[in-house]
C-alpha cells in the first residue's frame, strides 16, 4: 500500500500547513494532559466547546479513514485508485480534511494562544488549497463522473 503519494500543492506549502496542524493538535492535547503548560487565554466554555469540536473532529476522521480503506495516503496517489463516494463521502467530498479542521479549530479555541491562531489559521489556509488541487486531480483522473459527484455533494458540508 503507498502510503505517501505527490504533494498536490508546492511541497513546502503542503508540509508545512500540515506539520503546522499536527504541531498545534499535539501541544493543545499535550496541554489538556497536563503534560505541559500553554499560555492559554481561553475560558471554561471555550475548552467546553473545543472538546466537542475536538471529538467532532475524531468522529470524521475516523469513519473516513475506514470509508476509504486502503486509499488512505498522504498526497495523491501515483497508481490506479477507485473513486470512493459512498458512506461518508455521500454527505461531503472532504470529510477527513473537515475532521482536521474540527481539530485545528479546537486547539485554537482552547488555547487562544497567538502562536496556536497564527499555525492554525496557516494550517486552514493549506488544507483548502491542499483539497482544490486534489480536486482537479480528481476532475483529471475521473471526468464525468466526479463532474457529477460533484454536482450532488457539497465541498464540506
Amino acid at each position: 500500500m503507498e502510503l505517501i503519494g505527490k504533494p498536490p500543492i508546492h511541497p513546502v506549502l503542503f508540509y508545512s500547513g500540515k506539520v503546522c496542524g499536527y504541531l498545534i493538535w499535539g501541544l493543545s492535547i499535550a496541554d489538556a494532559l497536563q503534560l505541559i503548560a500553554l499560555p492559554i487565554h481561553s475560558i471554561t466554555i471555550h475548552k467546553y466547546f473545543a472538546g466537542f469540536l475536538f471529538i467532532t473532529g475524531g468522529v470524521l476522521f475516523t469513519i473516513s479513514m475506514i470509508n476509504l480503506g486502503k486509499s488512505t495516503r498522504l498526497g495523491l496517489p501515483t497508481g490506479d485508485i477507485i473513486f470512493k463516494i459512498k458512506g461518508i463521502y455521500r454527505l461531503s467530498r472532504n470529510p477527513m480534511y473537515l475532521g482536521f479542521d474540527c481539530f485545528t479549530l479546537a486547539a485554537i479555541l482552547y488555547t487562544l494562544n497567538t502562536a496556536v491562531i497564527l499555525m492554525g489559521i496557516y494550517s486552514l489556509v493549506i488544507y483548502h488549497l491542499i483539497i482544490l488541487g486534489e480536486e482537479k486531480f480528481l476532475a483529471h483522473r475521473f471526468g464525468v463522473n466526479y463532474f457529477e459527484y460533484k454536482k450532488k455533494v457539497r465541498r464540506y458540508l
